[in-house]
């Protein structure tokens, strides 16, 4: 029953090429950023999970305004 109705709609057959394209596309993006990132980040990102100190201190970002009164 769904080969008969995919067989009626025309156009259809671009359809798994576009999807191929897209998923490559993205999956190539992230291995590009993945293979960027320099060992110290890598070492943050592994350590968010347990490290307590980023969400119990409001100043642990190394980009926070330290000395700065809002």
């Amino acid at each position: 029953m769904y080969k008969e109705v995919l067989r009626t709609i025309v156009g259809i057959e671009i359809f798994p090429v576009l999807s191929l394209i897209i998923f490559l596309t993205v999956f190539l993006v992230m291995l590009v950023w993945v293979m960027r990132l320099d060992r110290r980040t890598l070492s943050t990102y592994a350590n968010l999970p347990l490290d307590d100190d980023h969400a119990s201190a409001p100043d642990a970002r190394p980009d926070a305004l330290r000395g700065v009164q809002l």
